[in-house]
């Protein structure tokens, strides 16, 4: 049997603790003295309290739904008060987390005498996807394609006197000095790749993965237009004499100065604008619903246009978000699975990853929890979903689902 000082659920509990900022002085010395033992332990200490390396916590999350556990406890147990019953959830709550962080240290100690060669997915992957990366391709007025990834820092390109530059792989430009009609510029991020830009009038955009946006060299005349596809973020520069206004395929938004996502993939089937900060009016444009059915967004909310099908037409609704940095979490770095179905998932690792998603059978459509970083191996991404009985196998670019 293991000696309390080794023991990774003590050790898990003392760290939980600490995290917590309940330790006792007598925890303390125990963990001071489990941390000094060993550069190993030094060394997980480190991890366990870095927000960027928390995966054996999400793998752990993943695989316990202490909600469903806990009614499943209660159901065999006779009938209590509301009062208890609240008392006891409330314990529950804080050994559920806990028991993330001890499976979290468990898998540590596992995992490190594994080894570095160990099969995973019971030995179906017989190779490894990287994430995907920053990248685009921008498109000049004249047809001309840069690779912007593949690019050096410095100017690269000059459109009607507007100066264009890539400053620590992020594009901007300098409008000073521009002269005539401005020019059409277009970035595209293939699949696999993300990307931020700065318009001329200051504006920041971040283009999702498979995504593109088409704009002038320099916003002249009486509004600032842009027309996108994919999935968008902005924060758009205020300027209440010159309105900003994007187009996509099916909708309109016209703005001041404000931060908000769109996500208009064709694969979706709905196009949702989520605001953030100041307001949006959402219009769909000729043939979608009449001109006079648009949406004002307040901060916390988003519009969802329905696409129409043979069965039923669109339609405009307005619902609360009550976690809009969900919504931004690519942007952002991450995955947030939390309340999305399988199919809504493999949409997200198709575009990531730059791979097909094929299904074998009708996979039962779960529903997953937990973040995850974007900058991860798949085999990482795909080892916390088969938690939720999901069975992958992955052949060449192909992922298989059952």
């Amino acid at each position: 049997m293991a000696s309390s000082s080794n023991d990774p659920f003590i050790i898990a509990t003392l760290i939980f603790r600490s995290q917590q900022g309940r330790l006792t002085a007598g925890e303390q010395e125990k963990l001071d003295a489990w941390i000094s033992a060993s550069n190993e332990n030094r060394q997980l200490w480190v991890k366990l309290n870095n927000p960027d390396i928390q995966q054996q916590h999400v793998r752990a999350m993943a695989r316990f739904d202490e909600t469903a556990a806990l009614e499943r406890f209660l159901s065999n147990k006779p009938a209590t008060s509301n009062i208890r019953r609240m008392q006891f959830l409330h314990k529950w709550k804080w050994a559920a987390a806990a028991l993330v962080v001890a499976l979290g240290v468990s898998a540590y100690f596992l995992l490190a005498h594994r080894g570095q060669n160990g099969e995973r997915f019971g030995g179906k992957l017989a190779h490894d996807i990287a994430p995907g990366k920053n990248g685009a391709i921008l498109t000049l007025a004249d047809g001309t394609q840069l690779v912007l990834d593949s690019l050096g820092e410095g100017k690269i390109a000059t459109q009607n006197g507007t100066q264009i530059s890539l400053n620590n792989n992020e594009l901007k430009y300098d409008a000073s000095a521009a002269t005539g009609e401005a020019a059409l510029n277009t970035i595209t991020t293939p699949k696999g790749r993300q990307y931020h830009v700065i318009l001329p009038d200051g504006t920041e955009v971040w283009l999702n993965a498979a995504s593109s946006i088409r704009y002038p060299v320099a916003f002249k005349g009486q509004e600032r237009r842009v027309k996108i596809s994919g999935e968008v973020y902005f924060e758009v520069a205020s300027k209440s004499w010159q309105p900003f206004v994007v187009e996509t395929d099916q909708i309109k938004l016209e703005v001041l100065g404000t931060s908000f996502n769109v996500n208009t993939y064709n694969d979706e089937k709905t196009i949702r604008t989520t605001l953030l900060t100041g307001a949006v009016k959402v219009t769909p444009l000729p043939g979608m619903l009449p001109a006079t059915r648009h949406k004002v967004l307040v901060p916390g909310q988003t519009a969802v246009l329905s696409r129409p099908d043979a069965s039923e037409a669109a339609t405009l609704t307005v619902t609360e978000t009550p976690d809009p940095d969900k919504i931004i979490a690519w942007k952002n770095g991450l995955f947030n699975f939390d309340g999305m179905d399988l199919y809504s998932v493999m949409r997200q690792l198709e575009r990531w990853y730059n791979i097909e998603v094929q299904y074998v059978g009708k996979p039962d459509n779960v529903i997953f929890k937990g973040k995850m970083h974007r900058n991860t191996n798949l085999s990482d991404v795909l080892e916390v979903l088969e938690t939720m009985d999901v069975n992958f196998e992955l052949k060449g670019n192909i992922l298989y689902v059952r």
